[in-house]
This record gives structure tokens, C-alpha cells and sequence, in this order.
């Protein structure tokens, strides 16, 4: 398997997990949010949630590697102040090494703390607005008549919130319209700069984000687009998961008789041989034979002998446990049921039962030369498997015990037993 492979494979396993926690059971419920949850970028309710999860899955690194980054260049610029305002640079350094930068190291902290997606998104666009606002105090400190150099930095906090930072839409498109909103109070209000200088700064930066604001509402809508598919595509594997255990079950199934065929059996006790020989611990054979069936098809037709196997199948299935033994219809009116961790004493008390109910059933046979009723034989073997001995040793050992039931009059159980070997040949 291929990375790609394994990398789809995993996203597929983590939605199959989102779908138990948000309950989606319905493809038409993700078909819905191509429309107007795509144009929106809000889906409903419970497709969101799932989103939000994804999201946060998928980018939570690409957020601490834009953090990271962003603190890194915003330690950078300290630099400039030193060159540019070397009278100031304590001042500016203050700004941004004691009220910017640790909030940003707290922020990348607490992304390893946090699971909440909102709470995450709502404090890195905080974290935005903190870096705006710090460029504003630095112009503000600076004043004079060279503040406006540092007034490109507030475009590249836009281009941050917008391009690198993976901050969704909305979250992105606040901290920058927060920042547009308080940057104009400190131009004309204190800085008292002249109009035609504030409306040029204000017509850059109001640009700067409406260049910005696509690209975040396009990055958003693909990643939403692209949740949706993935949804879809985990649908499909579901159900062609479900349809391929469907088409096994079909395929290890008697189509008659609903139990076992013999397919299933030759893979079940294939695997239950090799655990008990792994395991030091016996298994147990029944070879049923029901007695006289093809005088019983001659008389009454073969669809009363059709009945007549789904009512055996039915009292034999009633008597294993469930998810342990395995009843499987071996030939025509022959049943075999293997034991797992059964011994010959415990098997042969299986066996009686089942005998025993059969014959209660009381299922008109006319040409049985035994009983007025459907009765069956049984041959019970049952051994601890060591190694180098195969499998078809037990099946033999139950067939030499049913042959001999036969022999002894039929409507009995018989165990096998060494004595056996010369009266079966």
C-alpha cells in the first residue's frame, strides 16, 4: 500500500470516528451543504461541528508553524527599531517583547492544551489584533515625523490574518476590520495627522484587505468543499464495506437451510484448529446424518424434505453458542458441528441433546425403519490437536463414529474410540 494509500485511509478511519460523535447517518444531509453552506461557509448545525473538528485536525500544526513564524519576524523587525529609533528602541522593544510576542509563545502553549476549535480561532485572531495594535502603540510612541515608516507593518499583519495564519473567513476578516477600526482613532485623534495623508494610509490598508478577503473566503470554501467530498467518499467506503460483508456472509451461507455451507465451515475450522493446537485446549466434531432422508424425499416430494432440513438446521443451531460453534450443512442431509474448547464428554452431551430434539420434533417420516418420527445419527470425536497432525484427522474420527452409529441401528450418538479403525473399514 502506497503513503497516499495509508494517508486516505486514515482520514477515512477519523470521519468514520467524527460520524459516531455527530451522529450523520444520511448522505443527503452533506449533498444538502453544497449549496448554501458552501456560498455561506456555515453548514448546519451538526455538519459544522464535524467541520470544525476536521478543520482543526487538518491545520492545527500550519497554525503553530504561522505562529512561530509570525513571532519569529515580529522578533526580527526588533532590528529596525534599533536602527531606525535608536533612542526609542527600549521603549519599542517593550511593546514588542513584553506585550506582543509572550501573548503569542502563550497562544502556541495553549494550542496543546485546547481541543476547542472556536476557542482556538478566537484567540488567534486576538492574537492579530494584539499585533496590529502593537504596530499602532510603536506609530504612536514614534510620532514625529517619521511614524509613517512603520505603518507597512499593519499591511503585513493583513496579509498574515488572511493568507498564512489559516484563520477561517470570518475569524480572519474581524481581527483585520477590529484593527482598520482603531488604527484611524490614533491617526487623526492623536497622531492629528493631516487628511490627505490619512485618507492615503486608510485607501492602502482598506485595499490591502479587500485583496486579502477572497483569498481567505476561497481557502475556506475549498477546504469546506473538500470536507464534504471526503464525507461522501467515507460514505461509499462504508457501504461498500458493508456490501462486501454482505456478499461474504451470502457466500459462507446454505442458501436452504440458513446455517453454515461448506465453505464456511472449511474456514472456520481451519482457524479454530490452529488456535487449539496453539492453545494446548480440545475441539469437538458432531457428523450428523439425518436417518433415511432419501426414502423420506421418495415418499413426501422434495419440498417437505426441503422443510424437513430447515427445521433439523433450526434445533441443531438452537443448541451451540453463538460466536464459539459453528453448525454447517456438509452434504445433502449430513450436518457437521465443530466445539471450539469442547472435550469428548461435554460434545457427546451437545450431541445427545440435539438427538434428542430431533426426534421430539416429531416430523412424520413414513420411511424410517427406526421410528415413526425424523431422527438422526451422530458421530462425536473430539481431540487436542499437536503439531504436524491435520485437521482431517478429526473429521475421519467422527465420520468412522457416525458410520458406526449407522451400523449400531441409527437414531443414537456414538463416540469414537480406537476400536473403531477396524470396524469402519
Amino acid at each position: 500500500m502506497s503513503d497516499r494509500d495509508v494517508e486516505s485511509q486514515s482520514i477515512l478511519e477519523e470521519f468514520e470516528r467524527l460520524f459516531q460523535v455527530v451522529a450523520v447517518r444520511k448522505e443527503s444531509q452533506i449533498i444538502r451543504e453544497f449549496g448554501r453552506g458552501l456560498t455561506l461557509l456555515r453548514f448546519s448545525s451538526i455538519i459544522e461541528r464535524a467541520f470544525q473538528n476536521y478543520y482543526l485536525a487538518k491545520n492545527i500544526w500550519n497554525i503553530r508553524i504561522a505562529v512561530i513564524v509570525g513571532v519569529v519576524m515580529y522578533a526580527l523587525f526588533s532590528i529596525l527599531d534599533a536602527i531606525a529609533f535608536p533612542q526609542l528602541k527600549t521603549q519599542l522593544w517593550m511593546i514588542r517583547f513584553l506585550f506582543v510576542i509572550p501573548f503569542g509563545v502563550l497562544f502556541l502553549f495553549l494550542t496543546f492544551k485546547i481541543q476547542n476549535e472556536r476557542l482556538i480561532e478566537f484567540l488567534h485572531s486576538l492574537l492579530v489584533l494584539i499585533g496590529g495594535l502593537g504596530i499602532v502603540a510603536m506609530i504612536y510612541l514614534i510620532s514625529g515625523d517619521k511614524y509613517y515608516l512603520y505603518y507597512p507593518g499593519l499591511m503585513l499583519v493583513i496579509f498574515y490574518a488572511f493568507t498564512l495564519s489559516a484563520l477561517r473567513f470570518y475569524y480572519a476578516t474581524a481581527s483585520v476590520l477590529a484593527l482598520l477600526l482603531t488604527y484611524p482613532v490614533v491617526d487623526l485623534y492623536l497622531l492629528k495627522t493631516p487628511e490627505e495623508l490619512h485618507i492615503t494610509n486608510m485607501f492602502f490598508l482598506t485595499s490591502s484587505a479587500l485583496l486579502g478577503m477572497p483569498v481567505s473566503y476561497l481557502l475556506e470554501r475549498h477546504a469546506r468543499k473538500d470536507f464534504l467530498l471526503t464525507m461522501l467518499l467515507a460514505f461509499e467506503k462504508r457501504k461498500t464495506d458493508e456490501l462486501n460483508v454482505r456478499l461474504r456472509d451470502i457466500s459462507f451461507i446454505d442458501g436452504l437451510t440458513g446455517v453454515a455451507n461448506r465453505l464456511r465451515f472449511d474456514d472456520f475450522f481451519r482457524k479454530e484448529w490452529r488456535r487449539a493446537r496453539r492453545t494446548k485446549r480440545p475441539i469437538s466434531i458432531l457428523m450428523l446424518d439425518i436417518d433415511f432422508f432419501k426414502n423420506y424425499n421418495d415418499l413426501l416430494g422434495h419440498l417437505e424434505g426441503d422443510e424437513c432440513l430447515k427445521n433439523v438446521a433450526k434445533t441443531i443451531q438452537s443448541h451451540i453458542r453463538a460466536d464459539v460453534d459453528l453448525v454447517a450443512r456438509y452434504g445433502g442431509e449430513e450436518f457437521v458441528v465443530v466445539l471450539p474448547e469442547t472435550d469428548l464428554k461435554g460434545a457427546l452431551k451437545v450431541a445427545e441433546r440435539i438427538r434428542r430434539d430431533i426426534e421430539g420434533l416429531k416430523i412424520a417420516h413414513p420411511g424410517s425403519q427406526v421410528s415413526k418420527f425424523v431422527t438422526v445419527s451422530i458421530g462425536v470425536a473430539s481431540i487436542v490437536p499437536i503439531d504436524n497432525l491435520k485437521k482431517e484427522v478429526l473429521l475421519n474420527m467422527a465420520d468412522k463414529a457416525l458410520y458406526v452409529a449407522k451400523k449400531r441401528g441409527r437414531n443414537r450418538v456414538e463416540a469414537y474410540s480406537i476400536e473403531m479403525e477396524g470396524k469402519a473399514t
